[in-house]
């Protein structure tokens, strides 16, 4: 027994030896044990074994075998006729390839990369670490601005469908804002897409019952899995909420699926650009040894409506405009739906007077500087006056201090802190201004304020 206990001390004692060991290789060793160096530098050899591995690969896993082989094909051909041979850096290899693939075959989503030092040591499962979310939630999870805009018009700009196991509290959050809005504008014209996860979260606010956003079709294991909305969302669903869905050449992948699932139902008006045209769903292969991880497209979307998908051709919208006029489009006509179905006279007026202001922002008016001096000058012997400054109309009231008027139409102004009263220009018979009045929301009307002398700068 004592000889027993004997071994069992010096079994400790030499696990204790191994840990003191191990302790000073991580913490003492100049080079982090857990990091990987990275040789960037490359050589005939190291070429082509990254160029067959990496074509290896696409050749096995890729979405289209068939178009996998052509593009491989192709790209075996630069290589035989040297035109990777001068590349002796593994970032500009990568890079070239990644070029090369994409124009190709046309699929967006095929990149090959450089792995960094996190890239070799991989998180178990789908865990994320804790530094990882803290990083992600600096930048809110890439959920940018909501909004409340005039006429109970909701706005929602995210960048990103982030994974709801992390992002899922700032998405509801975001989502339960919008909760009371009669229309919503979803603006997606920089989202290049993320976790499918989110996908079906975000669209899962929209629609009473689950319904079926995708099915994908695995080539590889030629398998069939359905993508559906959720049943239950925390909050309130927006099932009567008219949607709108802002996008751009820039959106892509997992925001195309959102804006193609939602259009397909006739359950979002899409407004702006076509999208991108990346349709596939991706998986990553690393090769540690040689430093590099593929990024190839391993299924392909089936919506359940239209029997195919947007890969190559992208979301067609159903309003087209550019892009930077997206928003400004969307709320006009959000609005004159709103006003068409209102039954209620009060709210048909409101929201009247916010869609003059909607439609001047999507078409703005514009003065040269003659036509801006037409309206300065003072008004009610010198209570109020209209000057230029900076190039842009000021209202003087009769406290001294200048607000900003905002052109609505060639004779109506708004201002940029109050959208309750604006300022009605009057003419004379002749044309010319003779006046001001205010006019406020609720359909009042201000005296007529007439222009009494022309401008003084001391006054």
């Amino acid at each position: 027994m004592s000889v027993h206990k004997s071994r069992s001390l010096n079994d400790r004692q030499t696990i204790l030896i191994l840990a003191y060991i191990v302790f000073l290789l991580i913490f003492l060793n100049p080079k982090d044990a857990d990091s990987q160096e990275t040789n960037l530098e490359l050589d005939e050899s190291r070429i082509t074994e990254v160029i067959d591995t990496v074509l290896a690969a696409f050749e096995a896993h890729y979405v289209y075998p068939d178009i996998a082989g052509e593009f491989c094909d192709s790209i075996r051909h630069k290589h035989e006729i040297g035109e990777y041979g001068e590349i002796d850096d593994l970032m500009r290899l990568t890079d070239r390839l990644s070029e090369d693939l994409r124009k190709i075959s046309g699929d967006l989503h095929i990149r090959v990369i450089v792995m960094s030092p996190d890239d070799f040591n991989p998180a178990i499962g789908d865990t994320i670490t804790h530094d990882k979310i803290a990083k992600k939630a600096r930048t809110n999870f890439n959920f940018k601005k909501v909004e409340w805009l005039p006429g109970n018009v909701g706005y929602l700009r995210f960048d990103q469908f982030a994974d709801p196991v992390y992002a899922g509290q700032t998405a509801v959050a975001a989502m339960n804002f919008l909760a009371y809005c009669d229309a919503i504008i979803i603006d997606l014209r920089n989202n290049g897409g993320g976790e499918e996860k989110m996908v079906r979260l975000i669209s899962s606010y929209f629609f009473k019952e689950p319904i079926q956003i995708n099915s994908l079709y695995f080539t590889e294991t030629d398998s069939l899995e359905q993508s559906w909305t959720y049943a239950y969302v925390p909050g309130k669903k927006l099932t009567d909420v008219e949607l709108y869905i802002l996008t751009s050449g820039h959106t892509a992948s997992g925001a195309e699926a959102f804006a193609y699932s939602l259009k397909s139902r006739n359950r979002a008006t899409v407004v702006g650009e076509s999208t991108a045209g990346a349709a596939h769903w991706v998986e990553y292969y690393d090769f540690p040894k040689l430093q590099v991880r593929a990024k190839i497209p391993i299924a392909r979307p089936i919506n359940p409506i239209t029997k195919t998908s947007w890969e190559k051709i992208g979301v067609k919208p159903d309003i087209e405009t550019s892009a930077a006029n997206a928003l400004d489009i969307a709320h006009v006509k959000a609005l004159k739906n709103l006003i068409s179905k209102s039954v209620d006279e009060t709210i048909k007026r409101d929201l009247s007077w916010f869609l003059i202001a909607a439609e001047a922002s999507a078409n703005p008016v514009e003065f040269s500087e003659k036509d801006l001096q037409e309206y300065t000058g003072v008004y009610a012997e010198g209570r109020y006056g209209i000057l230029i400054k900076e190039g842009r109309l000021f209202w003087r009231y009769t406290d001294g201090n200048d607000y900003v008027l905002i052109p609505i139409t060639k004779d109506l102004f708004g201002f940029d802190d109050t959208n309750d009263v604006r300022i009605q220009i009057v003419r004379d018979k002749s044309g010319d201004v003779s006046g001001f009045r205010l006019v406020y929301r609720d359909d009042h009307k201000g005296s007529v304020r007439t222009r009494t002398g022309d401008w003084i700068e001391s006054f």
